[in-house]
């Protein structure tokens, strides 16, 4: 186990590295955590869920916790398509330490149905905690809709409170340019905080890996200025 490991009691996928993802780190927001129905197979296999048990019970990284959902794979190879491979030292590099996966709703399921429970009061307290304990510099949500959540009247006071005015309103921007199907990407700025909102990796139709590309180069270079604030190298 890694010294610098701490446990922690909110819905986060990964082990907390204090100098890394524990204040000012990269955040990866998705709605809630998945549930297929080959997780549920797993759950009644009753030795090999013992050991995958075992095994989240030492989660450190995105890399090193096993990305065998198409959603993790998915996340994987838009981040090497953005010049910041993650798995690096496996998984160990000290941009990997920096990341931090969760998810807005601290419950589970195969697929989002009731998209109003999102602004619950227990799932706001929840998403809205998670912002102030950890304080990323760098949230990237996966799913549109989360930040068109975070302008809400319950929700966006609260942010800046946590992390200062609003310095770049929310704006959407599509490529027109791309013959195919187009989807929304979303940008918006607080004083400490840049806010990139993706398409769902593995829930949106239609979505392909190439549209993401034509936006490589403006989130490569929100992840550049990121790790230049964290002191980390920039390839």
């Amino acid at each position: 186990m890694n010294e610098a490991y701490n446990p922690s009691d909110f819905n986060v996928g990964h082990s907390i590295f204090p100098d890394f993802n524990g204040q000012g780190g990269l955040v990866i927001c998705g709605y809630e955590w998945g549930y297929s129905a080959k997780d549920e197979a797993l759950e009644n296999d009753v030795e090999r869920y013992a050991e995958v048990k075992e095994h989240l019970a030492s989660i450190q990284t995105f890399h090193s916790k096993g990305w065998d959902s198409p959603y993790d794979r998915r996340i994987h190879k838009w981040f090497a398509m953005f010049g910041h491979p993650l798995g690096k030292a496996s998984g160990f590099s000290d941009f990997d330490k920096s990341v931090l996966q969760t998810n807005w709703c601290d419950d589970m399921g195969n697929q989002v149905s009731d998209y109003e429970k999102f602004l619950s009061d227990g799932n706001r307290s929840n998403f809205l905690g998670l912002m102030r304990e950890y304080r990323p510099a760098l949230l990237i949500f996966m799913g549109i809709k989360q930040i068109e959540y975070l302008q809400d009247s319950r929700v966006k006071p609260v942010m800046e409170e946590i992390f200062g005015p609003e310095v770049a309103p929310l704006r959407f921007e599509r490529k027109e340019e791309f013959d195919g199907k187009k989807f929304r990407l979303g940008f918006q700025d607080f004083t400490d905080l840049a806010i990139v909102a993706l398409p769902h990796p593995s829930g949106s139709m239609g979505l392909s890996d190439a549209y993401i590309e034509l936006f490589a180069s403006e989130i490569g270079e929100k992840i550049d200025t990121f790790k230049r604030a964290k002191g980390l190298c920039v390839a």
